[in-house]
């Protein structure tokens, strides 16, 4: 957490750290951002079958953040072990679709610390403007799920798919963002690999990251191949694929 927040950029950057699975860290005009943060097993104490690969990168009383965005209420994205061991509750602002605020408010996040942000909402918290991204929800429970844009004050801007089934409806509401973070696992009702290249491809961005692939062995995918699919259909997007933790500047 002190790397990225300390990390130098001027003031017309931004800096993002992958987290793995659909989590990262953003942070630009002096505001750190975490979305879908992951950071323990539970996952596997449901399914076994979708156990760690990996230990978390960081630990969960690790984590500080401005605004803590979650896309939908799956454990892989909206965690309660993880938020059991955030220590910020109190200063940190989270952002979530209807659903997912109410899971949140069960967990013990206060009231006055939960900004519900629908697909088609827009909120501007701590400078940053937030808007909410039409996803296509894979099952009934997370029917509210939400990719989220983010655009800084300084211009910078990045676009969170979320999970998401592809449609056309998907790549009309598709907005324009300088960085796609997209999933491209392909199972469970999510992405695939060209269906993801599509969802790129409106979106328009100058680079392009890949999620939801790394973590657990039933839901792994070579991310080099996303990035063979990209240069097909938009050689213009530049493919970023980050290992966990590393740190990337535009």
């Amino acid at each position: 957490m002190k790397a990225i927040q300390d990390y130098t950029i001027s003031p017309d950057q931004a800096v993002l750290q992958f987290l793995g699975q659909a989590g990262f860290l953003i942070h630009s005009c002096g505001q750190t951002i975490v979305i879908d943060p992951y950071l323990s097993d539970s996952v596997a104490k449901v399914s076994p079958g979708l156990t760690r690969l990996t230990p978390p990168p960081i630990l969960p009383s690790q984590l500080n953040a401005d605004i803590y965005i979650v896309t939908h209420d799956h454990l892989d994205h909206l965690d309660p072990e993880t938020l059991k061991g955030y220590c910020y509750v109190e200063t940190t602002t989270f952002v979530a679709p209807r659903l997912a605020c109410d899971t949140l408010r069960r967990l013990g996040i206060p009231e006055k610390n939960i900004i519900q942000i629908d697909s088609g909402q827009r909120n501007i918290l701590k400078g940053i403007e937030i808007n909410g991204i039409y996803a296509v929800a894979s099952e009934p429970s997370v029917i509210d799920t939400t990719g989220y844009l983010l655009k800084f004050p300084n211009g910078r801007s990045v676009y969170h798919s979320s999970d998401t089934s592809y449609s056309e409806l998907l790549l009309q509401c598709a907005p324009r963002a300088e960085v796609a973070l997209v999933c491209i696992n392909g199972q469970w009702g999510n992405l695939n690999i060209e269906q993801a290249a599509q969802l790129v491809n409106g979106v328009k961005p100058r680079y392009a990251i890949p999620h939801h692939y790394d973590v657990m062995a039933l839901n792994a995918k070579n991310p080099e191949t996303f990035k063979y699919q990209m240069n097909y259909v938009n050689p213009e997007v530049e493919v970023v694929i980050l290992s966990q933790l590393e740190t990337f500047i535009w």
